[in-house]
């Protein structure tokens, strides 16, 4: 099978849909050719057994008037799909311009469409422009991709329950994956730990106040913030404004196979508004602090430690909590761990992705 994996970004920036796309690409191209069109400055290249395409794009992030919204448009993208003799094209995130172009080529060459649904439009309530136009954006480019691809994928309930909305031809449901050799169960570390991207809803100013209240309580806690954005210099500010930077290592963003080492390192972690994380975090055996959300729940049920939404009161409380009482961070470590099943596995995702590759393909001959 010949296929075309199409993403905003791609390894060596991290992200949950970077890291979905490496896992699965890595494992689709075992035994077929896989290629991956993403963002670039127009180099080709080879990562195992997978082509990489990236292509010089405009990305509004870099623009002048800069609006900090990671946004990439490959011009070139339709054209180089259109030519590549591929049997199917599988596109991530609904709402970028690379899954559009993936829509328009895929018309041209009727070639099948796969589309993964990765969010639901929360990071865009950071900007207030797009708040104004995500709408008319959803009822033009979103819908018009809904409606030409022919299988919709789903990760959990939550985008299950958006994709509804647009009512296309087929939805199904398959989880991200967790590397189980890559993350590894690992001895207790000694940092409580935020991953995330340093952006206003991924909550890291909760994380930062809660600080100085745990301190209090427990003055020798340590404290690490791993991942960067556009709010980073903010949250510097703010560990130095209430006193605690000290406390605090900011180690910004790290390269994805060193992840399990930071996240070996933690104590306990602290996800404000995350699903990758969770995953590798309960891999890991780690105790997991996360707010009260849906992502959250489907990702692991009833097994972290929840909080409530903008409390840093409640979010030191439980920190606090978790620092003091070795045995309630085993249990909720184990309950973590025991949620995440073998069917999370990359291996186990990318036979589900090549199943329904296979089907669509007879499908269409």
């Amino acid at each position: 099978m010949k296929i075309a994996l199409v993403t905003p970004y791609f390894l060596p920036i991290v992200g949950g849909m970077e890291t979905s796309a490496y896992e699965l690409s890595r494992r689709l191209s075992k035994n077929n050719r896989v290629y991956v069109f993403t963002s670039g400055r127009g180099t080709v290249e080879t990562w195992g057994k997978v082509k990489v395409f990236r292509l010089r794009s405009i990305d509004i992030q870099d623009l002048p008037f800069s609006l900090k919204i990671p946004y990439p448009i490959p011009v070139s993208l339709v054209s180089k799909l259109a030519k590549l003799d591929v049997d199917i094209i599988h596109a991530r995130g609904h709402a970028f311009a690379t899954t559009f172009e993936a829509a328009l080529a895929c018309q041209i060459t009727h070639k099948p469409l796969v589309l993964s649904i990765h969010e639901i439009g929360i990071a865009y309530q950071d900007y207030l422009l797009m708040r104004g136009i995500r709408p008319i954006v959803d009822s033009t480019l979103v819908n018009y991709v809904f409606r030409e691809a022919d299988t919709v994928i789903a990760s959990n309930d939550v985008t299950y329950t958006y994709a509804s909305r647009f009512k296309p031809k087929r939805i199904i449901k398959i989880p991200q994956g967790v590397d189980f050799d890559k993350f590894k169960v690992s001895e207790e570390g000694e940092y409580v730990t935020f991953v995330s991207r340093l952006v206003p809803h991924k909550g890291g100013e909760i994380f930062i106040q809660a600080i100085p209240r745990v301190l209090r309580k427990i003055r020798n806690a340590r404290f690490r913030v791993i991942g960067d954005g556009f709010q980073r210099s903010f949250l510097e500010k703010l560990t130095i404004d209430l006193g605690v930077r000290d406390s605090v290592e900011f180690v910004g963003s790290i390269p994805y196979p060193e992840v399990p080492k930071y996240l070996s390192q933690a104590k306990l972690i602290f996800s404000y508004f995350s699903g990758q994380v969770l995953l590798e975090a309960a891999a890991m055996r780690k105790p997991v602090i996360t707010t009260r959300n849906r992502w959250a729940k489907d990702t692991l049920g009833s097994s972290p430690l929840f909080v409530s939404m903008r409390n840093p009161e409640e979010t030191a409380k439980a920190i606090v909590h978790l620092l003091g009482n070795r045995d309630e961070r085993e249990r909720i470590a184990q309950l973590c761990y025991r949620k995440i099943s073998p069917e999370r596995s990359w291996d186990v995702i990318a036979r589900k992705h090549l199943d329904l590759y296979s089907q669509i393909i007879n499908r269409s001959d």
